[in-house]
C-alpha cells in the first residue's frame, strides 16, 4: 500500500511485459522496450493498488 514500493512493483512490471513480448531464447529485454510508449494503469486493490503495464506501438521520437 506504500507509494514507495510502487518502484519495485513498476520494475517487476515491466520485466514481465518485456519476458511476454520476447522471442524464444533472447535475453536482450532492454532493445525490446526501447521506443516503445508504455501505458500504466493503476487501480485500487484490497492489499494495496494493482500496477499494470502495457506496451504499445512505437511513435515520433521521445520529446
Amino acid at each position: 500500500m506504500d507509494p514507495h514500493d510502487w518502484g519495485r512493483a513498476m520494475a517487476l512490471a515491466v520485466t514481465r511485459l518485456a519476458e511476454q513480448i520476447a522471442p524464444e531464447g533472447s535475453d536482450d529485454i532492454h532493445t525490446l522496450l526501447v521506443g516503445r510508449d508504455l501505458h500504466l494503469k493503476i487501480s485500487d486493490d484490497p492489499a494495496g493498488v494493482t500496477i499494470r503495464v502495457s506496451t504499445g506501438p512505437i511513435s515520433g521520437p521521445p520529446v
